[in-house]
């Protein structure tokens, strides 16, 4: 089938579509199929092939997802044992694949909770 025949039977069956679409209440669509001679195969064919056109023609109007930029992590390994006293219990203790972080009670409220956010964030 070329273009243009294609297009004159994809106008044909918008109209046909549109009609079923807006049937009689209580209706259903096979039933509207059977009372004007239309093969319900050909029906849901066509009614394919119309949404999928609609469907191409709104994914060119929308704009191209813009990627969101992920600010870049830098880690560094401080080494807690020279410079937190002995005495101090480990409060909290984060795992990951790579890398395990303790926090120790010595470690103020609002840092342990900066350092929450930054990890959570980094994962």
């Amino acid at each position: 089938m070329d273009q243009t025949t294609h297009e004159v039977r994809l106008e044909q069956w918008t109209a046909i579509v549109a009609q079923c679409q807006n049937r009689p209440a209580g209706q259903t669509a096979k039933e509207w199929l059977a009372e004007n001679g239309i093969s319900e195969k050909l029906y849901y064919y066509w009614l394919r092939k119309i949404r999928r056109k609609a469907y191409d023609s709104m994914a060119q109007e929308l704009p191209a997802p813009v990627p969101e930029q992920t600010p870049a992590v830098a880690l560094a390994e401080l080494p807690a044992e020279e410079i937190l006293p002995q005495e101090t219990a480990t409060a909290l203790t984060i795992r990951t694949r790579k890398s395990t972080i303790e926090i120790t009670t010595a470690v103020s409220d609002t840092l342990m909770i900066e350092l929450v956010k930054a990890v959570s964030h980094a994962l």
